[in-house]
């Protein structure tokens, strides 16, 4: 089944591209997780999961408050807008299982992630916990919504490396 395209501008001058007037990068999957495994070995998983987590929830709301404002979307048509995009830019693909924005919960399945397709089955822990910060900061868009600061937790319950799952799952809500 065919994704709609992408748009992707490139400045003939500089050499920038840039898809709904942020600046991208394009590279392959293999230089990605490789920097990535390579960062996660030098620190530590759990120290540098705690940077990501930060790093990814800040860009995430970076990306929805600049997508609500070029698209005029409202803030939950902007958090599904987030999952569509980055499932068609190669990370995977999101689907929101749930969203119970009354219960200020939800949960997201990923399948294709680009973490399991780069390591052979049979990790010892998810490998996917890189998603978690997007989930946190999109969500967090999402409730807050120009009010008081929410905060967001978000754990990877499942993980298609670790073995016996077919997609990886994510759980988030506020606290």
């Amino acid at each position: 089944m065919a994704q709609p395209e992408v748009p992707i501008d490139v400045d003939a001058e500089t050499g920038i591209w840039r898809t709904d007037g942020l600046p991208m990068v394009y590279l392959p999957r293999h230089f990605l997780v490789n920097n990535h495994r390579a960062v996660e070995e030098a620190l530590g998983l759990e120290a540098y999961r705690e940077i990501l987590r930060a790093a990814t929830a800040k860009s995430a709301i970076h990306w929805c408050q600049a997508e609500a404002r070029t698209h005029g979307l409202a803030p939950e048509a902007t958090f599904r807008h987030y999952f569509k995009r980055l499932s068609q830019r190669g990370w995977g693909q999101f689907s929101v299982d749930e969203l119970d924005i009354g219960r200020r919960r939800g949960s997201i399945s990923l399948r294709n992630s680009v973490f399991v397709l780069e390591r052979p089955v049979g990790a010892d822990a998810p490998v996917c916990y890189m998603f978690e910060g997007f989930m946190t900061g999109a969500f967090r868009f999402l409730l807050e919504d120009g009010r008081n600061s929410v905060e967001i937790r978000c754990r990877e319950s499942q993980c298609a490396a670790q073995g016996g799952h077919d997609h990886c799952r994510f759980e988030f809500g506020a606290i």
